[in-house]
């Protein structure tokens, strides 16, 4: 099984004021006890969680510092996929195909949806409804 993971389930994890902190604490003692599941995210995601934790925390570095042991420390628990040139132009590709003026997409959500594609992944693991029906989404 894989598992594509987006930036809102990694802030969620380090946020405790987010709404969704302990549902994401849940699912990653469920993935953790399932060490076969492939779990992996794009640099994308690690870009966008690290911003968002900057502007929400106002650069605070004991919280920035939650975020660095995650994507680099003792809290990693997951592949980080370093996208080629090329398929950023895919990635374009999928945001085009599914962006529309009802579900707005970012490029890091297109991303996703490319590596959920492109590694034949059974989920990606998000918050973010606009996933649904397009992909499996675990939340």
């Amino acid at each position: 099984m894989t598992l594509v993971i987006d930036s809102n389930f990694f802030f969620a994890l380090k946020a405790k004021n987010d709404k969704n902190h302990l549902r994401s604490l849940e699912i990653l003692n469920d993935i953790k006890k399932n060490n076969k599941k492939l779990k992996i995210t794009p640099y994308l995601v690690l870009n966008e969680t690290i911003t968002l934790a900057v502007s929400k925390y106002k650069a605070n570095l004991h919280y920035l510092d939650k975020f660095y042991k995650l994507f680099w420390g003792e809290d990693k628990f997951f592949q980080i996929i370093q996208l080629i040139p090329s398929e950023y132009e895919e990635v374009f590709h999928i945001l085009k195909k599914y962006c529309t003026y009802k579900r707005l997409l970012s490029f890091v959500d297109a991303s996703l949806i490319y590596l959920y594609e492109n590694k034949n992944a059974d989920y990606i693991l998000s918050f973010d409804s606009h996933f649904d029906h397009i992909t499996n989404r675990l939340f």
